[in-house]
């Protein structure tokens, strides 16, 4: 097994240790049926994905213990999110797996490895869809579709890049930004969560900051949107309840943030490659460097805090 078949089993083994405790709060408090069941099946992926991760690292001579255990988790039955937001949540986190699953297995070459991460993406996507069904069927789906021009059907078809730095933006320019603007609607409403019930004061003034980011960066884009007469909702923090005693420990918290940190930076990587607005793409790269030093904050936090989960090193770095 080479560094690729290590660093990312030993990323996913990780992962999968932290979201599994989260979910055992989110399947004791959703109170939908549906979303239950569809909780279960994502446990279910996630104990295997983290088990199966072991055993293909031990079997490769690497051991290691679980970064997270039950007595991260604080109080199961303290309901901090409404149906709706554990829904948008668990889309945006198996958004980001499939993400870097995809990414990961093009590197892969040992068979067994990647056999294991072909049948987890797989699982996974019809993970995706359940939980898209579900929003749909339950009447939550927000940002449905808008009206639109074909190319053919408007004044000027030909495409001038220079001459349309005025113009509204297209299809896909909109669509690129959008992974971004839900991410962060998605953030807006995780760190309120989190920063009402958190413990630590360092770790509450950086929700506190992850907070004020996410709003800054979801009315930026929204405002965008706007501009271009496509409509957008916002407000999942309203589906934040109030709570008496802290569902998680302030590790997992802080960890958790930082595991979705970088959805927000490669969506908005994403929507600076396909804009053809140099406007658009100056505000973008602007909120990428937001982003990026909210995680070095958060960064030094998990170090300081003795929080951080620290990789495996190669001989070579070691030595060097």
């Amino acid at each position: 097994m080479n560094v690729n078949e290590l660093g990312f089993l030993w990323y996913l083994k990780s992962n999968s240790n932290m979201v599994n405790i989260f979910l055992k709060n989110l399947i004791d408090t959703a109170e939908d049926n549906d979303l239950r069941n569809t909780l279960n099946e994502i446990k279910t992926l996630s104990t295997f994905q983290e088990q199966e991760a072991i055993q293909l690292l031990s079997e490769n001579g690497f051991k290691d213990a679980p970064f997270f255990s039950e007595n991260d988790l604080y109080c199961s039955s303290a309901k901090l999110f409404s149906d709706q937001l554990i829904i948008e949540i668990l889309k945006h986190i198996t958004s980001n797996g499939l993400r870097v699953l995809a990414f990961q297995y093009s590197d892969l070459t040992d068979y067994k490895v990647k056999n294991f991460f072909r049948e987890i993406l797989y699982k996974i996507t019809e993970i995706d869809n359940s939980l898209l069904k579900l929003l749909d069927n339950k009447g939550l789906l927000q940002n449905r579709s808008f009206s639109y021009k074909k190319a053919e059907e408007r004044e000027g078809t030909f495409f001038k890049v220079v001459s349309t730095q005025q113009r509204p933006l297209n299809a896909v320019e909109l669509a690129s930004m959008f992974g971004s603007f839900q991410c962060n609607n998605v953030g807006v409403a995780l760190c309120t969560a989190f920063s009402d019930v958190v413990k630590d004061e360092d770790t509450k003034r950086f929700l506190q900051d992850g907070t004020k980011l996410a709003i800054k960066q979801a009315t930026t884009l929204s405002d965008i949107f706007r501009e271009n007469g496509v409509p957008t909702t916002t407000g999942l923090e309203a589906h934040v309840y109030k709570v008496s005693e802290s569902p998680f420990s302030d590790k997992l918290m802080a960890n958790l943030i930082m595991f979705l940190n970088p959805i927000g930076i490669a969506n908005l990587q994403t929507a600076v490659v396909s804009s053809y607005k140099k406007s658009h793409v100056k505000i973008l790269k602007e909120l990428i460097e937001q982003v990026e030093n909210f995680s070095e904050k958060g960064f030094k936090l998990l170090v300081r805090k003795d929080w951080f989960n620290e990789p495996p090193i190669t001989n070579r770095s070691n030595n060097n």
